[in-house]
Order: structure tokens, then sequence, then C-alpha cells
């Protein structure tokens, strides 16, 4: 299953990532992880990826989307993945297209997470993260059992220090203007469900197995660059045609007339007729053979 999550920042893209990843066995791909991965292995576009952030600039699209391609292409992702935080804008949703045509994969579904602004403000000033396991928590929605320590692996719970209200209105903003049309996009394709993400996890985790309920898997064969030439089999016989030629019938001559003569025996008559050369005195005669 091929799945994007779109969604403003605190709309609960990366817990029902989670559960999807569970639910079809395929693996979460979020760029924020890609891109710091790549930077700590010193890859060649983690290489370029540092020297652009360290100046303070955005990371271009060539450089997030050639590690898209790279982490699609992986084995663990034959079966499908989650995108989750890309595509961000349409220039981003052009080019994934692009790659997964090629690679006969294109999108399943494309699910957006709508909540309004007020719940998403409290989610994202009240959201923990364990420094140890990734696990998240809410201090409004989800409070762990114990202060500062994750039920999950006990380790640490940590406020993300941009997780403040000045902050979260400006990545509000950015969401309306860039990514918000990604909502058009995938709606022209016919594949966009809008979910509602107001409530607890485990309501928004019905409404999005009631929108993911009967969809299959889309696959695309792959078109060769070249036409295929078929060849016949050394066991095929070759076809062979039967061409009718008319010939001309022969002209049969016509039948002599067979004459009985006294008695039981029939014997050929046959009259010829020759002109004698002229003798001095005589008249030309006529005589006849009987053979």
């Amino acid at each position: 299953m091929k799945l994007v999550l779109i969604g403003a920042p605190g709309s609960g893209k990366g817990t029902q990532a989670k559960y999807l990843t569970e639910k079809y066995h395929i693996p979460q791909i979020s760029t924020g992880d890609l891109l710091r991965a790549a930077v700590a292995a010193q890859t060649p576009l983690g290489r370029q990826a540092k020297a652009i952030m360290d100046a303070g600039q955005l990371v271009p699209n060539d450089i997030v989307i050639g590690m898209i391609r790279e982490r699609i292409a992986r084995p663990d992702a034959d079966q499908g993945f989650v995108l989750d935080g890309f595509p961000r804008n349409i220039a981003q949703a052009v080019a994934l297209d692009d790659i997964l045509d090629k690679m006969g994969k294109p999108i399943d579904a494309v699910l957006q997470f709508d909540v309004d602004a007020e719940m998403l403000i409290q989610r994202m000033t009240g959201r923990l993260t364990c420094l140890a396991c990734g696990a998240l928590f809410n201090l409004f929605t989800q409070p762990p059992a114990v202060d500062d320590c994750c039920d999950e692996c006990g380790g640490p719970l940590r406020h993300r220090s941009d997780d403040n209200e000045e902050t979260i209105e400006r990545r509000l903003s950015v969401f309306e203007t860039l990514t918000q049309p990604l909502s058009d996009y995938y709606k022209q394709k016919g594949i966009l469900h809008m979910v509602e993400a107001h409530g607890d996890i485990a309501e928004v985790t019905k409404r999005v197995k009631s929108a993911l309920r009967g969809l299959r898997p889309k696959r695309t064969p792959v078109k060769p660059m070249i036409e295929p030439v078929t060849t016949p089999s050394k066991s095929a016989k070759p076809e062979i045609k039967h061409t009718r030629v008319s010939e001309p019938k022969p002209k049969l001559r016509p039948r002599k007339k067979l004459k009985s003569i006294t008695g039981n025996t029939r014997v050929k008559k046959l009259e010829i007729e020759k002109e004698l050369p002229k003798v001095t005195g005589k008249k030309t005669t006529r005589a006849c053979l009987l053979y």
C-alpha cells in the first residue's frame, strides 16, 4: 500500500503513520528522518544538505527528491510505504508521481488530516516526545502515567523548543500557503480522502480505517523503451500456405465414329482423303483405305 499523509503540524500524521506501518508492514518515510540519517551517514546528498542547513537555508527540492527516490527503491518498500511530511508542495508532488510511475507503483491514497487551528495549537504546545524511542504524548489529550517519563521504555520526555504559540502560528501559515494546494491536486486525481482529526487517537484511527476500507494496492506495468520482438520458438513449424493453380484444360479431339462391319468384329474405319497428283489424261480420284 502506497500512502501519503498530509496535514498541518500537530494534526496527528505521525501517530497514524505508526498505526499504518504496523497494519500493512510497510516503512514510514519522513523527510526529516531521511535528512538526519543522510547527514549522520555523510552520504553525498547528506553532505550537500548539511552545507545548506548550516547556512540557514532550506534544502532544495532536488536533494529531498533524490533522498526519497533512494529510500523508496530499498527492498523493504517493495510492498509500499507511508510518506509522512512529503510532498510539501506541488513541485514535489509532480516529481514524486514521475518517480513512482517509472517504478510502476502509483500512490494508492492520500489522507488529509483536517483539524481547526485552536486544537492544533493545544496539541503542539502540550506535545512531549521520548528521547529514547520517539513515542509521542500530550499533556492535554494523552498525558504519560508518570510525569516526564515514557510509558513505553521509561526514557525521558522532551518538549520541543519550536512548539510554542508564535512558531506554531507561523508554521500553520506556511502550511496554508504551500501545502494546502496539494489537497486540490490530489482531489483532481481522485485519490484524496479527508479524515476528521479531532478527538482522541482511537477515534481518528477508526476514521482512517473507514477511509481505507476496500482499497486495493495499484500497480502499473512498467513500459519498455522498445517494443519487444517476438521470435518463433524452435519447436514451432513454419506456416505453409497452399495456393491452387488452375491449369488450362487440354483440348480433346473429336472422337471418331465407329462403324460396324458384318459380324461381331468392330474395326476402325479411317477415311483419309488425299489429293492424288494429276495424271495426264485422267481425272483426279479419291481413294479410300481400310485398316
